[in-house]
C-alpha cells in the first residue's frame, strides 16, 4: 500500500509541477516583471517529493541475483551487484551488473566454460538451448540477456525429412508463409533450423540420413521430388553452415520447370 501511496503521490506532484511552470516568463508580455520561478513553492515539500520521487523508482527496480526467474544452469555472476534484471519480452531476460569490468566477465566466462558452456567472442555463451549475451553498456555497468528457445518434438516436414540421430532442435522449426507474388516467382516452401550440441560430423550425417527416405544426394545438400497444392516441385534440404556446435539448415521447393 506504500508504494502505491508514493507513486501516486509522486504522479500528483507531476502534474503540479506541471501546472506550476505554466507561469514562466516566456508566456508573459515582454514589459512585464519576471516572475519568480520558485515563487509559491515551498522547498522542503519539493525535497521531500524529490525523495519520495526517488523511493518510487527504486520500487521499479529488482535487485539481487534472479534466481528462480532464469534456467538455473546459469551460475551466479558474483562480480559488483545485480542493480535490475527483468523480463524483455521475446524470450529475453535482462540483467544488469555494476560495478564490474571486461576482465571480471572474462573471469565468469572461464568459469561458464568449465560449466559446459560453449563460449564464443568474448560476448556470447551457450549450453543447450540456453544462451548467454554480454554488452557493456557504459564502462563498469554489463548487460546479460539471457534466452531460452528450448526445444520440441520433430514436426513433419516437407519430403519426409528424417529427425537427428544426434543434436537437439533449437526451438522451433521457422517455417513463414510464402506469398503469391514469391509463388509466381517458383518458391513453394521455405523453412529454417538449428540443431545445437553435435558436431559437423553429425550434421553431415543428418543430411546423408535423408537418402534412406528418398532423397537424393550426400554431404552438405539433398533433394527430392514434391507435390505442393497440385505443383510440381524439386525441394531441397541443405546443411548451411557450422559454429560453436550448433548446424543451421534450410529446406525449400521450387517449382520445377
Amino acid at each position: 500500500m506504500k508504494k502505491l501511496i508514493i507513486i501516486l503521490l509522486c504522479l500528483v506532484l507531476g502534474l503540479w509541477l506541471f501546472t506550476g511552470c505554466g507561469n514562466n516568463s516566456a508566456s508573459q508580455p515582454e514589459n512585464k516583471t519576471p516572475v519568480n520561478d520558485n515563487e509559491g513553492f515551498d522547498e522542503e515539500e519539493i525535497d521531500e517529493a524529490m525523495e519520495d520521487l526517488e523511493e518510487a523508482l527504486s520500487y521499479l527496480a529488482t535487485p539481487g541475483w534472479p534466481e528462480g526467474k532464469i534456467p538455473d544452469v546459469i551460475p551466479e555472476y558474483t562480480y559488483g551487484e545485480v542493480t535490475n534484471s527483468g523480463d524483455g519480452g521475446d524470450g529475453e531476460y535482462y540483467i544488469l551488473i555494476s560495478p564490474t569490468n571486461k576482465d571480471e566477465l572474462a573471469e565468469y566466462l572461464a568459469l561458464l566454460e568449465e560449466e559446459g558452456f560453449t563460449v564464443s567472442d568474448d560476448d556470447y555463451a551457450r549450453i543447450g538451448t540456453v544462451a548467454i549475451r554480454f554488452q557493456f553498456n557504459s564502462r563498469d555497468t554489463l548487460q546479460m540477456i539471457v534466452t531460452d528457445l528450448g526445444t520440441s518434438e520433430w514436426p513433419k516436414l516437407l519430403g519426409d525429412v528424417l529427425p537427428p540421430d544426434a543434436g537437439t532442435l533449437y526451438g522451433e522449426v521457422y517455417i513463414p508463409e510464402l506469398s503469391e507474388s514469391d509463388k509466381e516467382y517458383g518458391q513453394y516452401y521455405t523453412a529454417s533450423f538449428s540443431l545445437v550440441d553435435l558436431t559437423e560430423e553429425d550434421c553431415v550425417a543428418f543430411i546423408d540420413k535423408q537418402v534412406s527416405a528418398g532423397w537424393e544426394g550426400s554431404y552438405d545438400m539433398v533433394f527430392k521430388d514434391v507435390t505442393i497444392d497440385g505443383v510440381e516441385c524439386r525441394a531441397m534440404l541443405q546443411f548451411v553452415q557450422y559454429y560453436d556446435g550448433q548446424g543451421d539448415f534450410i529446406l525449400e521447393a521450387w517449382k520445377q520447370q
